[in-house]
């Protein structure tokens, strides 16, 4: 991607980590090109985390109708409200982590905070930081996963062209651990 602008490469680093996220959890994902979803209809969950270091700072929130965390989620499909707020804290926590190891590949370390949850009717997200900025969309199973990525990148910031090492992890990225 020679020439694009960094915040367009995090953008497509953190595609590429969200579409995986999916298939680790084994649910078929396409991304959906256009900018907005359809404005989903009952309960949505919005999860979210912030992140960043001296030339990168941003969020990350992942917004999708109640029933789709539901339907992701690997318990039974009976699960109160409370775990769906957690998990859904757990899928940004997954796909955060997942571009947090991708981006020190590149040479850049980030750290995250504690992700939060919301369960809203009719939530609607707009873009503070960058006006024209869209979510990320995934079609899953009949729903549409918005992934909200929230850049705020100093001036002189140049992502690297291609990752130095493969830095290898203590455990495969998603990979949950019950304790």
């Amino acid at each position: 991607m020679p020439g694009d602008s960094s915040e367009t490469r995090l953008a497509e680093i953190f595609s590429d980590c969200a579409a995986e996220m999916l298939s680790d959890l084994g649910v078929p994902a396409a991304r959906l090109a256009g900018s907005r979803a359809p404005r989903p209809t009952g309960d949505s969950t919005a999860a979210f985390a912030a992140f960043g270091n001296e030339d990168v700072r941003g969020s990350l929130t992942l917004v999708a109708p109640s029933e789709l965390f539901s339907r992701l989620h690997p318990l039974p499909p009976n699960v109160i409200p409370r775990d769906l707020d957690d998990w859904a804290c757990e899928m940004v926590n997954q796909a955060v982590g997942r571009f947090r190891n991708r981006l020190a590949a590149y040479g850049t370390k980030v750290k995250f905070g504690v992700p939060l949850s919301a369960l809203a009717e009719l939530l609607e997200l707009t873009s503070s930081c960058q006006a024209a900025w869209s979510p990320i969309l995934f079609a899953v199973e009949g729903m549409v996963l918005e992934c909200w990525l929230e850049l705020d990148v100093t001036p002189d910031f140049r992502i690297a062209e291609s990752p130095s090492d493969e830095i290898e992890a203590a455990l495969k990225e998603g990979t949950i651990v019950l304790f």
